[in-house]
């Protein structure tokens, strides 16, 4: 290729991506409401829910979802470019997150990544589209931050699996038509080492999902009952037995997707807001008070300029691997130092005020839930553990059922003899 053609293809390149960003731009203006304007009592509602499905589906008949997915999977077909494109002009606007962090961010990676042409033509689609929803199934009652301590089973049946067993806070089940579960399959090798992924359908009647409600009288996690549900062959995702590294890559996902998310903080707990509070406290000129507003920002910087970085490096296709924790851990330190800011501010106006008990005012909400944003994803212990493990080359801890078959580690509380 000559000089003056590659000159040419850069300037057509170039046209292009301003082309993109331009139609972007006046896609957000016309469609989106920006992330300030916008205050909804109950995410978790099916009016909230439905909401953000509509308008994910507007995004992606425009052409800005799945945009590096291949078309013949459902997705555009475009570059890390307009990916990074869209990713800088959106943090302002209110565009689908709940749902898109597990559906998009977890879901639809492990399937493109591990899935078959099948799997990928049956649910990639519709799932860009959010025309479906799909949730990630891996906790249980004992088997929260140790998953591969999991006992929900799958045995092999003609033509499939037959899944039995409970899983619990799976976030937004109650919306999802699937879900991506993994389930004990071989007991009689380490913990590790017997577990298989499946997909399974969240509508038949052989699952139960029980919505739980939260302090904040939300309802974003869900028990659910298995009762011996039928699953098809094709429904195996990925290998037998071969589970753990798929759910050790799913998780890897749901790290990525949680701490190189959208870094601009508008929520009633952001340092401008806090600011206004505190203002509003007549605690402006109290030297704790602005001590405390002072940490906030930095710890708000800290955590953006991290993510921002990370997030560069997953459109640049640098592997991020374990070290997905590290923001993810930044920002569940961070926004539980701000909990306790947000104690210190507010004081007795987070559980005291005017109007119905059942009307929370946003500040309280945020506090209510934050214990949330530092578990999800896996608690603040779990994530030093795996920074301190795999990125760090620490020792490890030590671990008595190294090793040992599943079916013979002892589980539950000692009994006397």
């Amino acid at each position: 290729m000559s000089e003056a053609d590659t000159l040419a293809d850069t300037d057509a390149r170039s046209a292009s991506l301003r082309d993109f960003e331009a139609r972007a731009r006046a896609f957000l203006e016309e469609h989106v409401p920006r992330r300030d304007q916008v205050v909804v009592e109950n995410t978790m509602s099916s009016e909230a829910v439905a909401a953000e499905q509509a308008l994910q589906v507007k995004i992606y008949d425009a052409g800005f979802a799945a945009i590096t997915q291949p078309k013949e999977h459902g997705g555009q077909g475009l570059g890390e470019a307009e990916s990074m494109i869209w990713g800088s002009l959106v943090a302002d606007y209110a565009v689908p997150r709940m749902l898109i962090a597990i559906s998009h961010g977890m879901c639809g990676p492990i399937i493109d990544l591990i899935g078959t042409e099948e799997q990928k033509a049956k649910y990639l689609p519709d799932l860009w589209r959010a025309d479906t929803l799909f949730a990630q199934i891996f906790s249980e009652p004992g088997a929260g931050s140790d998953v591969a301590g999991l006992q929900t089973r799958a045995e092999k049946v003609d033509g499939g699996w037959l899944m039995t067993g409970q899983k619990v806070w799976t976030s937004n089940a109650q919306h999802c038509d699937y879900g991506v579960i993994v389930a004990r399959t071989n007991p009689d090798v380490p913990k590790h080492q017997g577990i298989t992924m499946f997909i399974i359908n969240l509508r038949d009647p052989a699952v139960d999902v029980r919505p739980l409600r939260v302090a904040t009288g939300e309802y974003p996690f869900n028990e659910i009952f298995i009762d011996s549900l039928f699953i098809p062959d094709s429904d195996l995702l990925g290998e037998v037995d071969k589970g753990w590294d798929a759910a050790v890559a799913m998780l890897r996902f749901e790290r990525i997707s949680i701490g190189t998310g959208s870094t601009k903080s508008t929520g009633p707990q952001s340092f401008e807001k806090l600011v206004v509070t505190a203002r509003d406290a007549g605690l402006s000129q109290e030297p704790a008070a602005r001590a405390a507003l002072v940490e906030t920002y930095v710890l708000e910087r800290g955590t953006d300029l991290l993510a921002v970085r990370m997030r560069e490096e997953v459109e640049a296709g640098i592997e991020l691997g374990p070290r997905g924790s590290i923001a993810k851990l930044a920002g569940a330190v961070a926004n539980f130092r701000i909990n306790e800011i947000i104690s210190d501010i507010a004081g007795l106006s987070l559980v005291a005020w005017d109007g119905p008990a059942s009307k929370y005012p946003p500040l309280t909400k945020s506090f209510t839930g934050g214990p949330s944003s530092w578990t999800a994803g896996g608690t603040i212990e779990i994530q030093k553990g795996i920074v301190g493990d795999r990125v760090l080359g620490l020792e490890k801890d030590p671990s008595v059922d190294r090793g040992v078959p599943f079916r013979e580690i002892r589980r539950g509380p000692k009994t006397s003899q």
